[in-house]
Protein backbone atom coordinates (compact mmCIF):
# COMPACT_ATOMS: atom_id res chain seq x y z
CA UNK A 1 0.00 0.00 0.00
CA UNK A 2 1.34 3.55 -0.99
CA UNK A 3 -0.25 5.41 2.07
CA UNK A 4 0.29 3.50 5.18
CA UNK A 5 -2.10 6.32 6.52
CA UNK A 6 -5.26 5.23 5.91
CA UNK A 7 -6.69 4.61 9.55
CA UNK A 8 -9.53 7.25 10.55
CA UNK A 9 -9.59 8.71 13.41
CA UNK A 10 -13.12 6.53 13.82
CA UNK A 11 -12.19 3.61 12.58
CA UNK A 12 -9.40 3.82 15.58
CA UNK A 13 -12.25 4.28 17.74
CA UNK A 14 -14.20 1.44 16.73
CA UNK A 15 -10.91 -0.64 17.12
CA UNK A 16 -10.73 0.00 20.39
CA UNK A 17 -14.70 -0.54 21.30
CA UNK A 18 -15.10 -3.51 19.92
CA UNK A 19 -12.15 -4.50 21.91
CA UNK A 20 -13.45 -3.37 25.00
CA UNK A 21 -16.34 -4.80 25.12
CA UNK A 22 -15.68 -8.42 25.33
CA UNK A 23 -15.97 -11.29 28.09
CA UNK A 24 -16.75 -9.59 30.98
CA UNK A 25 -19.76 -8.10 30.02
CA UNK A 26 -21.88 -11.18 31.13
CA UNK A 27 -20.96 -10.66 35.03
CA UNK A 28 -19.85 -7.39 35.37
CA UNK A 29 -23.14 -6.02 37.44
CA UNK A 30 -22.01 -9.10 39.61
CA UNK A 31 -18.71 -7.87 40.71
CA UNK A 32 -20.32 -4.19 40.52
CA UNK A 33 -23.00 -4.44 42.76
CA UNK A 34 -20.47 -6.90 45.29
CA UNK A 35 -18.66 -3.32 45.63
CA UNK A 36 -20.98 -0.93 45.81
CA UNK A 37 -24.73 -2.36 46.08
CA UNK A 38 -27.30 0.17 45.04
CA UNK A 39 -24.35 2.10 43.86
CA UNK A 40 -23.26 0.22 41.26
CA UNK A 41 -23.54 2.40 38.20
CA UNK A 42 -21.14 4.90 40.32
CA UNK A 43 -18.68 2.24 40.71
CA UNK A 44 -18.79 1.54 36.85
CA UNK A 45 -19.07 5.26 36.38
CA UNK A 46 -15.67 5.77 38.23
CA UNK A 47 -14.03 2.83 36.77
CA UNK A 48 -14.69 4.38 33.10
CA UNK A 49 -13.04 7.88 34.35
CA UNK A 50 -9.84 5.47 35.32
CA UNK A 51 -9.55 4.39 32.42
CA UNK A 52 -9.60 7.14 30.46
CA UNK A 53 -7.06 9.10 32.59
CA UNK A 54 -4.87 5.96 32.11
CA UNK A 55 -5.34 5.72 28.07
CA UNK A 56 -4.73 9.62 28.15
CA UNK A 57 -1.29 9.03 29.81
CA UNK A 58 -0.49 6.98 26.92
CA UNK A 59 -2.43 8.24 23.54
CA UNK A 60 -0.59 11.84 24.51
CA UNK A 61 2.98 10.45 25.13
CA UNK A 62 2.36 8.45 21.67
CA UNK A 63 0.94 11.55 19.66
CA UNK A 64 4.51 12.97 20.28
CA UNK A 65 6.15 10.31 18.07
CA UNK A 66 2.94 9.71 15.30
CA UNK A 67 5.58 8.31 12.99
CA UNK A 68 6.93 5.05 15.39
CA UNK A 69 4.92 2.53 17.88
CA UNK A 70 5.80 2.99 21.85
CA UNK A 71 8.13 -0.03 20.98
CA UNK A 72 10.69 2.04 18.85
CA UNK A 73 10.74 5.79 20.65
CA UNK A 74 11.03 3.77 24.04
CA UNK A 75 14.53 2.62 23.23
CA UNK A 76 15.40 6.32 22.62
CA UNK A 77 13.89 7.73 25.81
CA UNK A 78 15.12 4.72 28.51
CA UNK A 79 17.72 3.12 26.22
CA UNK A 80 17.39 -0.25 24.59
CA UNK A 81 18.10 -2.65 27.34
CA UNK A 82 15.20 -1.54 29.86
CA UNK A 83 12.78 -0.60 26.60
CA UNK A 84 13.36 -4.22 25.89
CA UNK A 85 12.45 -5.56 28.95
CA UNK A 86 9.24 -3.30 29.22
CA UNK A 87 8.30 -4.59 26.05
CA UNK A 88 8.58 -8.63 27.03
CA UNK A 89 6.47 -7.82 30.19
CA UNK A 90 4.11 -6.54 27.97
CA UNK A 91 3.88 -9.09 25.36
CA UNK A 92 3.80 -11.76 28.28
CA UNK A 93 1.07 -9.75 29.76
CA UNK A 94 -1.08 -10.23 26.51
CA UNK A 95 -0.26 -13.40 25.96
CA UNK A 96 -1.26 -14.43 29.46
CA UNK A 97 -4.61 -11.91 28.90
CA UNK A 98 -5.29 -13.90 25.29
CA UNK A 99 -5.31 -17.40 27.40
CA UNK A 100 -7.29 -16.34 30.45
CA UNK A 101 -9.97 -14.66 28.15
CA UNK A 102 -10.65 -17.19 25.83
CA UNK A 103 -10.70 -19.73 29.14
CA UNK A 104 -13.40 -17.54 30.37
CA UNK A 105 -15.40 -17.72 26.84
CA UNK A 106 -14.64 -21.69 26.69
CA UNK A 107 -16.29 -21.43 30.39
CA UNK A 108 -19.15 -19.54 29.95
CA UNK A 109 -19.49 -21.21 25.99
CA UNK A 110 -19.56 -25.10 27.52
CA UNK A 111 -22.58 -23.89 30.63
CA UNK A 112 -24.86 -22.09 27.63
CA UNK A 113 -24.25 -22.76 24.45
CA UNK A 114 -22.58 -25.66 23.76
CA UNK A 115 -22.97 -27.89 26.87
CA UNK A 116 -21.97 -31.43 25.39
CA UNK A 117 -18.51 -29.78 23.53
CA UNK A 118 -15.70 -30.26 25.32
CA UNK A 119 -14.42 -26.97 26.52
CA UNK A 120 -10.86 -27.49 24.54
CA UNK A 121 -12.48 -27.57 21.37
CA UNK A 122 -14.42 -24.27 21.90
CA UNK A 123 -11.03 -22.64 23.02
CA UNK A 124 -9.17 -24.00 20.44
CA UNK A 125 -11.41 -22.82 17.58
CA UNK A 126 -11.68 -19.63 19.02
CA UNK A 127 -7.56 -19.26 18.90
CA UNK A 128 -7.28 -20.77 15.42
CA UNK A 129 -10.02 -17.98 13.75
CA UNK A 130 -7.97 -15.30 16.27
CA UNK A 131 -4.46 -16.90 14.61
CA UNK A 132 -5.80 -16.90 10.73
CA UNK A 133 -7.07 -13.27 11.21
CA UNK A 134 -4.00 -12.34 12.68
CA UNK A 135 -2.01 -12.97 9.54
CA UNK A 136 -3.45 -9.61 8.35
CA UNK A 137 -1.96 -6.37 8.61
CA UNK A 138 -2.83 -3.64 10.33
CA UNK A 139 -5.35 -1.52 8.01
CA UNK A 140 -7.45 -4.54 7.63
CA UNK A 141 -7.12 -5.20 11.42
CA UNK A 142 -8.84 -2.04 11.66
CA UNK A 143 -11.36 -2.91 8.64
CA UNK A 144 -12.69 -6.36 10.61
CA UNK A 145 -13.44 -3.98 13.84
CA UNK A 146 -15.05 -1.48 11.79
CA UNK A 147 -17.45 -3.72 10.42
CA UNK A 148 -18.55 -5.40 13.88
CA UNK A 149 -18.90 -2.46 15.75
CA UNK A 150 -22.02 -1.57 14.77
CA UNK A 151 -23.35 -5.36 15.42
CA UNK A 152 -22.21 -5.52 18.63
CA UNK A 153 -23.18 -1.73 20.04
CA UNK A 154 -26.65 -1.93 18.05
CA UNK A 155 -28.39 -5.13 19.43
CA UNK A 156 -26.11 -4.77 22.78
CA UNK A 157 -28.31 -1.57 22.51
CA UNK A 158 -31.25 -2.71 21.91
CA UNK A 159 -31.80 -5.50 24.29
CA UNK A 160 -30.77 -2.72 27.25
CA UNK A 161 -33.40 -0.15 26.04
CA UNK A 162 -36.32 -3.33 26.10
CA UNK A 163 -34.97 -4.44 29.72
CA UNK A 164 -34.95 -0.88 31.12
CA UNK A 165 -39.18 -0.74 30.99
CA UNK A 166 -38.77 -3.91 33.62
CA UNK A 167 -36.33 -1.35 35.92
CA UNK A 168 -37.99 -0.86 39.29
CA UNK A 169 -36.53 2.33 40.25
CA UNK A 170 -36.15 1.73 43.37
CA UNK A 171 -33.69 -0.91 43.38
CA UNK A 172 -31.61 1.72 42.55
CA UNK A 173 -31.64 3.90 45.62
CA UNK A 174 -29.62 4.75 47.27
CA UNK A 175 -27.74 6.12 44.10
CA UNK A 176 -25.12 7.81 46.44
CA UNK A 177 -23.50 5.73 49.13
CA UNK A 178 -20.50 6.61 51.17
CA UNK A 179 -17.46 5.50 48.92
CA UNK A 180 -15.65 2.53 50.76
CA UNK A 181 -12.35 0.42 50.23
CA UNK A 182 -14.52 -2.00 48.80
CA UNK A 183 -16.12 0.46 46.24
CA UNK A 184 -12.65 1.85 45.01
CA UNK A 185 -11.61 -1.69 44.37
CA UNK A 186 -14.84 -2.48 42.30
CA UNK A 187 -14.02 1.13 40.13
CA UNK A 188 -10.17 -1.01 39.90
CA UNK A 189 -11.54 -3.96 38.82
CA UNK A 190 -13.52 -2.31 35.97
CA UNK A 191 -10.54 -0.44 34.70
CA UNK A 192 -9.77 -4.13 33.63
CA UNK A 193 -12.04 -4.51 31.12
CA UNK A 194 -10.41 -1.64 29.18
CA UNK A 195 -6.90 -2.32 29.27
CA UNK A 196 -6.86 -3.24 26.17
CA UNK A 197 -7.43 0.27 24.81
CA UNK A 198 -3.51 -0.40 24.85
CA UNK A 199 -4.03 -0.85 21.29
CA UNK A 200 -3.59 2.45 20.15
CA UNK A 201 -0.08 2.26 19.97
CA UNK A 202 0.00 0.24 17.14
CA UNK A 203 -2.36 2.50 15.04
CA UNK A 204 -1.34 5.66 15.50
CA UNK A 205 1.56 5.10 12.80
CA UNK A 206 -0.87 4.22 10.64
CA UNK A 207 -3.47 6.81 11.82
CA UNK A 208 -4.71 10.25 8.75
CA UNK A 209 -4.36 12.41 12.20
CA UNK A 210 -2.12 10.95 14.43
CA UNK A 211 -3.32 13.77 17.06
CA UNK A 212 -7.08 12.71 17.08
CA UNK A 213 -5.99 9.51 19.28
CA UNK A 214 -6.77 11.09 22.32
CA UNK A 215 -10.05 11.71 20.68
CA UNK A 216 -10.52 8.54 19.20
CA UNK A 217 -10.04 6.66 22.90
CA UNK A 218 -12.08 9.47 24.26
CA UNK A 219 -15.41 8.61 22.08
CA UNK A 220 -14.14 4.74 22.22
CA UNK A 221 -13.82 4.54 25.95
CA UNK A 222 -17.16 6.53 26.70
CA UNK A 223 -19.62 4.43 24.18
CA UNK A 224 -18.22 1.30 25.54
CA UNK A 225 -18.02 2.79 29.27
CA UNK A 226 -21.67 3.80 28.40
CA UNK A 227 -23.12 0.37 27.52
CA UNK A 228 -21.50 -0.73 30.59
CA UNK A 229 -22.75 1.53 33.03
CA UNK A 230 -26.54 1.33 31.06
CA UNK A 231 -26.12 -2.70 31.48
CA UNK A 232 -25.32 -2.66 35.43
CA UNK A 233 -28.60 0.35 36.04
CA UNK A 234 -30.71 -2.37 33.65
CA UNK A 235 -29.67 -5.20 35.56
CA UNK A 236 -29.62 -4.07 39.10
CA UNK A 237 -32.89 -2.17 38.58
CA UNK A 238 -35.03 -5.26 37.30
CA UNK A 239 -33.16 -7.99 39.62
CA UNK A 240 -32.46 -5.80 42.96
CA UNK A 241 -28.77 -5.54 44.66
CA UNK A 242 -28.72 -8.82 46.40
CA UNK A 243 -30.14 -11.05 43.88
CA UNK A 244 -27.65 -9.56 41.39
CA UNK A 245 -24.83 -10.33 43.37
CA UNK A 246 -26.44 -13.97 43.40
CA UNK A 247 -26.55 -14.49 39.37
CA UNK A 248 -23.68 -15.89 37.63
CA UNK A 249 -24.13 -13.78 34.37
CA UNK A 250 -26.57 -11.13 35.24
CA UNK A 251 -26.57 -9.79 31.78
CA UNK A 252 -27.85 -12.94 29.91
CA UNK A 253 -30.58 -12.97 32.76
CA UNK A 254 -31.57 -9.38 31.93
CA UNK A 255 -31.83 -10.25 28.38
CA UNK A 256 -34.06 -13.26 28.87
CA UNK A 257 -36.18 -10.83 30.59
CA UNK A 258 -36.33 -8.15 27.42
CA UNK A 259 -39.59 -9.22 24.78
CA UNK A 260 -40.55 -7.04 21.92
CA UNK A 261 -44.04 -7.73 20.93
CA UNK A 262 -46.66 -10.29 22.08
CA UNK A 263 -44.89 -13.39 20.65
CA UNK A 264 -42.49 -12.33 18.34
CA UNK A 265 -39.48 -11.19 19.49
CA UNK A 266 -39.46 -12.91 23.29
CA UNK A 267 -36.03 -14.76 23.54
CA UNK A 268 -33.59 -12.33 22.84
CA UNK A 269 -31.10 -14.10 24.85
CA UNK A 270 -30.54 -16.17 22.42
CA UNK A 271 -29.51 -13.36 19.90
CA UNK A 272 -27.44 -11.73 22.76
CA UNK A 273 -25.35 -14.53 23.37
CA UNK A 274 -24.63 -15.05 19.48
CA UNK A 275 -23.51 -11.06 19.19
CA UNK A 276 -21.79 -11.62 22.87
CA UNK A 277 -19.83 -14.42 20.76
CA UNK A 278 -18.58 -11.51 17.67
CA UNK A 279 -18.02 -9.48 20.73
CA UNK A 280 -15.71 -12.14 22.45
CA UNK A 281 -13.87 -12.96 19.11
CA UNK A 282 -13.00 -9.18 18.55
CA UNK A 283 -11.67 -8.80 21.87
CA UNK A 284 -9.25 -11.60 21.63
CA UNK A 285 -8.23 -11.18 17.87
CA UNK A 286 -6.58 -7.48 19.50
CA UNK A 287 -5.40 -9.36 22.50
CA UNK A 288 -3.45 -12.09 19.87
CA UNK A 289 -2.82 -9.55 17.61
CA UNK A 290 -0.47 -7.23 20.07
CA UNK A 291 0.88 -10.37 21.23
CA UNK A 292 1.78 -11.64 17.72
CA UNK A 293 3.12 -8.37 16.80
CA UNK A 294 5.28 -7.47 19.84
CA UNK A 295 6.83 -11.72 19.63
CA UNK A 296 7.50 -10.21 15.46
CA UNK A 297 9.37 -7.23 16.22
CA UNK A 298 11.24 -8.46 19.55
CA UNK A 299 12.75 -12.16 17.26
CA UNK A 300 12.61 -9.87 14.34
CA UNK A 301 10.70 -11.90 12.15
CA UNK A 302 9.46 -11.13 8.14
CA UNK A 303 6.08 -10.66 9.25
CA UNK A 304 4.01 -11.51 12.02
CA UNK A 305 2.55 -14.89 10.33
CA UNK A 306 5.07 -16.93 12.29
CA UNK A 307 4.58 -15.16 15.74
CA UNK A 308 0.79 -15.70 15.69
CA UNK A 309 1.34 -19.21 14.90
CA UNK A 310 4.11 -20.30 17.54
CA UNK A 311 1.58 -18.90 19.61
CA UNK A 312 -1.21 -20.57 19.79
CA UNK A 313 0.32 -23.42 21.57
CA UNK A 314 1.19 -21.48 24.49
CA UNK A 315 -2.08 -19.41 24.70
CA UNK A 316 -3.89 -22.98 24.66
CA UNK A 317 -1.93 -24.17 27.02
CA UNK A 318 -2.67 -21.43 29.26
CA UNK A 319 -6.10 -21.28 28.98
CA UNK A 320 -6.32 -24.89 29.74
CA UNK A 321 -4.16 -24.16 33.33
CA UNK A 322 -7.00 -23.04 35.91
CA UNK A 323 -8.80 -25.49 37.29
CA UNK A 324 -12.56 -24.25 37.34
CA UNK A 325 -14.49 -21.09 36.42
CA UNK A 326 -13.37 -19.32 40.08
CA UNK A 327 -9.39 -20.11 39.46
CA UNK A 328 -9.80 -18.60 35.95
CA UNK A 329 -10.94 -15.41 37.49
CA UNK A 330 -8.85 -15.30 40.25
CA UNK A 331 -5.87 -15.60 37.75
CA UNK A 332 -7.63 -12.42 35.95
CA UNK A 333 -7.63 -9.94 39.16
CA UNK A 334 -4.17 -10.57 39.67
CA UNK A 335 -4.06 -9.97 36.33
CA UNK A 336 -5.27 -7.12 35.79
CA UNK A 337 -3.71 -5.42 39.45
CA UNK A 338 -0.26 -6.38 37.42
CA UNK A 339 -1.74 -4.97 33.94
CA UNK A 340 -3.01 -1.87 35.60
CA UNK A 341 0.56 -1.02 37.65
CA UNK A 342 2.40 -1.70 34.14
CA UNK A 343 -0.38 0.47 31.77
CA UNK A 344 -0.06 3.21 34.40
CA UNK A 345 3.23 2.95 35.27
CA UNK A 346 5.17 2.66 32.19
CA UNK A 347 3.62 5.33 30.41
CA UNK A 348 4.46 7.96 33.16
CA UNK A 349 8.40 6.54 33.31
CA UNK A 350 8.69 7.47 29.92
CA UNK A 351 6.53 10.68 30.06
CA UNK A 352 9.09 12.07 32.86
CA UNK A 353 11.80 11.06 31.17
CA UNK A 354 10.50 13.12 28.03
CA UNK A 355 9.77 16.12 30.04
CA UNK A 356 13.37 15.96 31.62
CA UNK A 357 15.13 15.80 28.16
CA UNK A 358 13.02 18.60 27.23
CA UNK A 359 14.01 20.95 29.47
CA UNK A 360 17.32 20.14 29.23
CA UNK A 361 17.17 20.84 25.57
CA UNK A 362 15.76 23.93 26.24
CA UNK A 363 18.14 24.76 29.17
CA UNK A 364 20.98 24.20 26.82
CA UNK A 365 19.46 26.16 24.01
Amino acid sequence: MNNPRQITTLRAAAVISSTIIGVGILSFPRYMTEAGNSSAPLVAFCGVLFSFISYWLLASLCQRFPQETLFVFSRRLIGRPLAAIFTVVIMLLFIVLTGLTVRQFGDVATTVLYKKTPIEATIFLMLLISLLSSRRNVVKFSYIHFFYLPLIVGSILVTILLSLKNVDMLNLQPVLMAPSLQFWKGAQEATYLFQSSFVIVLLIPFMEKPGHAVRAGAWAIFLSGAIYVLIVIASVGIFGAEETKLLIYPTLEMARSAAFGEGFLERLDAIFIIIWVISVYTTIYTTYYISAYLLHKLLRFRDQRMASTVLLPVMFILAMLPSNVFESYRWALHLGNAGMMLMFGYPLLLWTVYLLRRHKEKVTS
